[in-house]
């Protein structure tokens, strides 16, 4: 028992220090507590009761209205309902997924800093008489309670003891106490989940398997006692803040549920971590053992929230894929366009991705126009603290037994102003600075349809730092965009539409890659538990890594000023296959091998 609460700690630990120890997260820069209230015209703590998605007044985007009960204002107009707009949405059989945005979902509860919403102009149609705010600073505009861990959480911080600390930091910068409008008591929250903590046994909840995917429609069977007859929820570590809140199953991925045992499909959204049951009566169990997701596909819920579908790619182009465009000054940053290129190949050589790069465009706006954009941004067209902007334009067909949705479009605009690296020189990225291909490499992931981890060696983890690299794909990205590019060449998903399915767009290596590609030698292959890497140029090695299927680091060899041949062990490791990456100085090339 000592173990298993050990276990749980470390994981929560790690949680916490994975959040704090960071300054950038998915295009963000952080902007400190004392810099929100600042700059916010209104800070409530509040629930979210209803969403409803809509049309701006132009046609341009899709953006979701979200309905908040105030229940604390510690900063502001003392408005009892209040609506929080926040970007993307699914309106019909069209959607928008933008990243970085705040993504909210009915029952988020939490303490919110906004400004007055002078952006998006909605339709008369659509008005209500709600005020309309924005979140400061995009999803960090949001401190979301975790009432089990009694924390409130944005994607930069993890802020212990909501009532007994939290509430006197906020206060602390708005020099003022809070004024309370409805009747909501954190403590006594908190205390009633701690206290529900003893109806289920952590120890009884043991799930298979063990390790899964997210988004996928994989099926997590959870074994326990006390559940209950009539469903409850089951929640996953949030991906998107290191794991550091829970994100709860759609009732509809919630496919069995009896007293003894649960059936449910892992969302989109879960992350690495430990899984809670609440049953019906609101009593919660934590489990001792963690989950572990190796990668994530993005998914898009239907209008209304409650059903989630897989995404794919279609000819869009009329040639096989998706054609994108640079805007004139990217195009003539010759550094800028450089590191896109390297990641765009990046995907392209290793998936086989059908995207290609056209002519310069003198479309200078992300919108849903058919041109898939790569620019700079122009004045303050992004939010505070913005390093960029990536938009997924969604189109759906109902085929009658379901809804096929494939991705229509992308567009990128990053910060001119940002300071960042787009040298290829490995360990170049100064402290005060952001590696642009590791960025465009992340966000061109979400574009290939794969969703965050929580993991700080996968370049699709949910945060990428400041003077951080991360600059190759690994097992799982591969192991997930592949399995995204099958469906997308096998499957015509709205015929009735003009739709095509995607073809395969062959890949040459770089001369860098042939020359790594040429100079390695791989054997045995298969391999009973050892293998050996010769290299038989002058080509500068660095490192090995071994992967498994799922993702999973096995092994990591340093190759500086190692000898021309090294002998790599995998014994103990299951038979199967691995992918094992190799890098030089100038390149990376990955090759498989089979442990029979």
């Amino acid at each position: 028992m000592k173990k298993n609460t050990m276990q749980i700690l470390v994981v929560l630990l790690l949680f916490v220090l994975s959040l704090t120890s960071l300054n950038a997260q998915d295009l963000l820069r952080e902007a400190s507590l004392e810099r929100q209230i600042d700059n916010s015209s209104l800070i409530v703590e509040g629930k979210v009761i209803s969403k409803k998605s809509f049309w701006d007044a132009e046609n341009k985007h899709i953006y979701t209205a979200n309905t908040i009960q105030v229940y604390k204002v510690f900063k502001g107009e003392p408005l009892a309902t209040i609506e929080v707009i926040t970007l993307g949405g699914t309106v019909g059989l069209k959607a928008e997924i933008v990243s970085p945005s705040l993504k909210l979902k009915n029952g988020d509860l939490g303490i919110f800093t906004l400004y007055n919403n002078n952006r998006v102009t909605m339709k008369s149609s659509e008005k209500s008489s709600l005020k309309q705010f924005m979140p400061y600073g995009s999803s960090q505009g949001f401190y979301k309670y975790n009432l089990y861990d009694n924390v409130a959480v944005n994607p930069f911080n993890v802020k212990q003891g909501i009532t007994s600390s939290f509430y006197n930091e906020v206060m602390t910068y708005t020099k003022s106490s809070y004024v309370e409008l409805a009747d909501f008591d954190v403590q006594s929250a908190h205390l009633k989940s701690t206290q529900n903590k003893a109806a289920l046994a952590p120890g009884s909840i043991t799930f298979t398997p063990t390790t899964g995917t997210a988004g996928t429609k994989q099926v997590l069977t959870i074994n326990g006692s006390g559940f209950g007859a009539t469903k409850g929820k089951v929640s996953f570590r949030n991906s998107d803040d290191g794991g550091a809140t829970f994100i709860d199953a759609l009732s509809t991925q919630i496919l069995t549920w009896a007293d003894t045992q649960i059936t449910v499909e892992i969302p989109s959204e879960a992350g690495t971590g430990t899984i809670m049951v609440t049953d019906a009566g609101s009593s919660s169990a934590v489990s001792s053992s963690v989950l572990t997701i190796a990668y994530a596909e993005i998914n898009v819920v239907q209008e209304g929230g409650n059903i989630a579908y897989q995404t794919q790619h279609i000819n869009a182009n009329g040639s096989g894929g998706y054609t994108w465009q640079m805007f004139t000054d990217f195009n003539n940053n010759v550094n800028a366009k450089a590191a896109f290129l390297r990641a765009f190949e990046s995907w392209r050589c290793t998936t086989g991705i059908n995207w290609t790069i056209g002519a310069t465009t003198d479309k200078d706006e992300y919108v849903r126009d058919g041109t898939n954009v790569i620019r700079f941004d122009n004045g303050n067209e992004l939010a505070t603290d913005e390093l960029g902007r990536c938009v997924y334009y969604f189109s759906g067909c109902d085929t009658g037994t379901t809804i096929n949705w494939y991705v229509e479009e992308f567009d990128i605009v990053f910060d001119d102003a940002t300071n960042w690296n787009y040298s290829i020189a490995v360990n170049s990225t100064g402290i005060t600075q952001y590696d642009f291909e590791s960025n465009a490499l992340h966000e061109l992931g979400h574009g290939h349809q794969l969703g965050h981890v929580i993991d700080t060696n996968d370049v699709m983890n949910y945060a990428i730092s400041n003077s951080e690299e991360q600059r190759a794909l690994g097992a799982s990205n591969i192991t997930a965009a592949n399995a995204i590019e099958a469906r997308s060449t096998s499957i015509n998903p709205c015929p009735a539409q003009g739709t095509s399915v995607m073809t395969n767009h062959p890949c040459y290596l770089s001369v860098e890659e042939e020359e790594l590609k040429a100079a390695i030698n791989m054997y045995p292959n298969p391999t009973s538990g050892q293998f050996s890497i010769k290299n038989t140029s002058l080509v500068n090695l660095e490192k090995l890594v071994v992967y498994d299927v799922s993702g999973r680091l096995i092994s990591k060899v340093d190759l500086l000023n190692a000898s021309r041949t090294n002998t790599i062990n995998l014994n103990g490791a299951a038979r199967g296959v691995y992918f094992v990456s190799i890098y030089s100085d100038k390149a990376m090339i990955t090759k498989k091998i089979i442990l029979e």
